[in-house]
């Protein structure tokens, strides 16, 4: 109701998420593998022979940065929804985040996709990996390196240096645990101590009785900053009514917010699972 009425969608801090460890599992992944003997030390080798003394410099700046990354990074989270979905929705999903009255929001993917740095919040797949995946990954992108010596030779010490920052960012901020698997789940991650942006609103609200800091992003467009597809009619693609016995009243009502919020023959965008959830 608040993402359509409010038209704005709102970040969280990631150790209020669902399982506050998760950062912890990324980093976890990461550290193991640039420490690993093998692959580890491969890749420090192979870049220290490009621009020496580079590895030194860049782990006391991303150190420096990981107690941020615990304490000030803010999250949207969504889910992939495939089209063998698109008539019921998703069983697990009706169970951990339903609740008594579910609904789902089917988005479009544009605003997702679309190259902005309107918010410097940016969307990212999370990786389902454990330590020894994770170890494969990492000789992966040490074989790209390899590939591209003369070009990353070009790009500079410093362009190098950043390109390693973000990827190991995103490692430990959107790498999970393969049991969650099933969620197929694409993160929105926002950082406003790394870069803020003026379109991102802060204020303080009660969750579950928690008292905590939220970051709104606005459903709107803003064709100067290329960030379009985001307006409530646009952006809502369909409205999935979940199991409970109480759906045509809640179908009704959603598509009255949608009306207000200025979509065309609202009741077109509304379906009904027909999953008999127990």
């Amino acid at each position: 109701m608040s993402i359509i009425t409010n038209q704005e969608v709102w970040l969280r801090n990631a150790q209020c998420m669902n399982d506050f460890s998760e950062v912890e599992h990324g980093l976890h992944c990461l550290t193991t593998a640039f420490k690993s003997e093998d692959d580890g030390k491969a890749f420090q080798g192979l870049l220290e022979s490009i621009f020496p003394g580079i590895i030194n410099e860049f782990t006391k700046i991303f150190d420096s940065w990981l107690p941020s990354f615990r304490s000030s990074t803010y999250i949207a989270c969504v889910s992939e929804h495939p089209p063998e979905e698109d008539e019921y929705g998703r069983l697990s999903m009706w169970r951990a985040y339903g609740g008594k009255m579910p609904v789902a929001l089917v988005l479009n993917k544009e605003p997702f996709l679309v190259d902005t740095d309107a918010f410097h919040a940016y969307s990212n797949p999370v990786a389902y990996l454990d330590p020894e995946d994770f170890g494969e990954e990492f000789r992966l992108l040490s074989g790209r390196i390899n590939q591209k010596i003369d070009f990353i030779k070009e790009l500079g010490r410093e362009a190098v240096i950043s390109y390693l920052f973000d990827i190991f960012k995103n490692i430990v901020l959107c790498v999970k645990h393969p049991g969650f698997k099933e969620e197929r789940e694409w993160r929105v991650v926002y950082n406003p101590d790394h870069k803020s942006s003026q379109h991102v609103i802060t204020n303080i609200a009660s969750i579950d009785g928690m008292p905590q800091e939220v970051y709104k992003i606005p459903l709107k467009d803003i064709p100067d900053e290329s960030f379009h597809g985001a307006t409530i009619p646009d952006f809502i693609h369909k409205i999935i009514i979940g199991p409970s016995d109480q759906q045509v009243v809640l179908g009704k009502t959603f598509a009255k917010m949608l009306e207000n919020a200025g979509c065309e023959n609202p009741s077109t965008k509304i379906h009904y699972s027909g999953i008999p959830l127990r």
